[in-house]
């Protein structure tokens, strides 16, 4: 019986490991989709600004590291400068 209790608490204390790792690692996941999210909504905002004629100092490194990243294409840039310029 002894045995039996030390493998049932050995049992409950990797079950409560387990289940304590894939809580944490699932909230790191959903903290990096956030993220990315978030970056891509921010990529899409200066392209529209772009268009708006709402230019920043930091707009070209900013949309180069959303075209790497895919989060806008080339199109996307071109179509807003155009809007821009009126065509």
């Amino acid at each position: 019986m002894d045995g039996w209790l030390k493998a049932l608490i050995a049992t409950a204390c990797v079950v409560i490991i387990a289940g304590g790792g894939y809580y944490a690692w699932s909230q790191y996941r959903d903290a990096e989709r956030r993220e990315l999210l978030a970056e891509q909504r921010a990529c899409t905002q200066r392209v529209r600004d772009i268009g708006n004629l709402k230019t920043r100092s930091d707009d070209q490194q900013a949309l180069t590291r959303c075209i790497f990243r895919g989060f806008i294409s080339t199109a996307d840039l071109d179509d807003a400068k155009k809007k821009a310029l009126g065509g």
